[in-house]
């Protein structure tokens, strides 16, 4: 549950049961942050995230931008709702997806290598389109010969 109130015309969102959330979460951009991007945890505060790059274990997806030191909200990773995520290349409906840069999704790749899966496509996008994304908690997938 957010709560919602104001101070001086501002709206405040904060989540009401400090450690309890369900299917978001709210966090402060440390850099600028684009809508429908995969984020992760900024390693030295994690009150703040930055976006997602290849290889890393992102959480959750922003809703909306946000400028360096905002609020945003993330939908967690592996809730029951589908997300739209940006796409870094063209995605085929059914494509196991993981990150890649700028916070955006890539196919699964099929070259040799570790990679950690956020989800499955839903739909097909080109290269900066949206995909609607099934996610789940991210997991590790090797490829091997």
């Amino acid at each position: 549950m957010i709560s919602n109130f104001f101070i001086m015309d501002t709206l405040i969102l904060s989540n009401s049961a400090l450690g309890t959330h369900e299917d978001c979460i709210t966090k402060y951009a440390k850099t600028a942050i684009s809508p429908r991007r995969l984020v992760v945890l900024d390693t030295t505060d994690p009150d703040q995230i930055i976006h997602a790059t290849a290889n890393s274990l992102p959480f959750g997806v922003t809703d909306d931008e946000a400028a360096a030191g905002e609020i945003v909200n993330v939908d967690l990773l592996g809730c029951s709702n589908t997300i739209k995520i940006a796409a870094g290349a063209a995605i085929e409906a059914g494509a196991l997806l993981i990150a890649g840069a700028d916070g955006k999704v890539l196919p699964l790749p099929t070259d040799e290598g570790n990679y950690i899966c956020i989800g499955l496509a839903l739909s097909g996008a080109s290269s900066g389109g949206d995909v609607e994304v099934l996610t789940s908690l991210p997991y590790p997938y090797e490829i091997t010969e």
